[in-house]
């Protein structure tokens, strides 16, 4: 770190530019090797995804890269690892809006549970007979992310990228 304090102050940004530019380019490559079906917006999973890289005092440069924190059980955990409802149990997956805001399904006391094949549903019924299903009833969830073995794959995307800003700063100075 200290051998980064001492580069020319153009040269060091000529890094964190190089960090960060490997940072979003790995996102990008983090959401392409995904098995996950993406949803446009914040809310989803890949819309948390996020990079950030600075100059910190005494640390040269920082960089990182993961998944915004929101509240109740961390999805993007279960998707990365897989999980496993407790035995005699299931996992209540929220499929509307309403249940998305709700705390969880013991807080909506309208629903009904319904078994159709091999498939469970939290659903509510409506007037005329309309089904508004809200939660989907699962075992357990298969690792899918594959979020550490992509960022992996690509740090040399990112060192690259940081000779890349230190040598173009170079040559400026």
């Amino acid at each position: 770190m200290r051998k980064f304090e001492r580069l020319p102050k153009a040269v060091q940004m000529g890094v964190l530019q190089g960090v960060k530019r490997g940072l979003l380019l790995t996102e990008d490559r983090v959401r392409r090797n995904t098995r996950i079906k993406s949803r446009r917006g914040a809310a989803g999973l890949m819309g948390r995804l996020t990079s950030n890289a600075e100059t910190k005092p005494f640390m040269g440069v920082e960089g990182v890269i993961g998944f915004r924190r929101t509240r109740g059980f961390p999805y993007e955990l279960a998707q990365e690892f897989g999980a496993k409802a407790k035995p005699g149990k299931a996992m209540a997956i929220p499929v509307s809006t309403r249940a998305k805001k709700a705390a969880g399904p013991r807080s909506m006391s309208d629903l009904v549970l319904v078994k159709k094949g091999k498939q469970a549903m939290l659903i509510e019924e409506g007037k005329r007979g309309a089904v508004k299903v809200h939660y989907i009833l699962v075992k357990r969830i298969k690792p899918r992310l594959r979020f550490m073995a992509s960022v992996t794959a690509n740090m040399n995307v990112i060192s690259t990228q940081i000779e890349r800003g230190a040598e173009s700063k170079v040559q400026d100075v």
